[in-house]
């Protein structure tokens, strides 16, 4: 049985990440269109690029394929994601 919570406690902190990745990359995606200062909005870009791979990285652990953003918001509707 404690297989099964460890495994449990992995998969919820993967969704955490997943979820931390997510805003952080929608976060930088907003900041890269907002600065005025071109090379801080680049910067800007390319964080939110490095997020995004972070975040298909975890998807493919967590889901074993790359995943798309419908499938998580399915999962979560259904209660499967928490």
């Amino acid at each position: 049985m404690e297989k099964d919570t460890v495994v449990e406690r992995e998969s919820e902190f993967l969704n955490l990440l997943l979820e931390t990745e997510d805003l952080a990359e929608k976060k930088a995606k907003i900041y890269s269109k907002l600065l005025t200062e071109q090379s801080l909005a680049e910067d800007m870009k390319n964080l939110s690029e490095r997020h995004t791979e972070r975040k298909e990285r975890l998807e493919r652990i967590l889901y074993g394929k790359k995943c798309s953003n419908k499938k998580r918001e399915n999962d979560s509707e259904d209660g499967n994601e928490d």
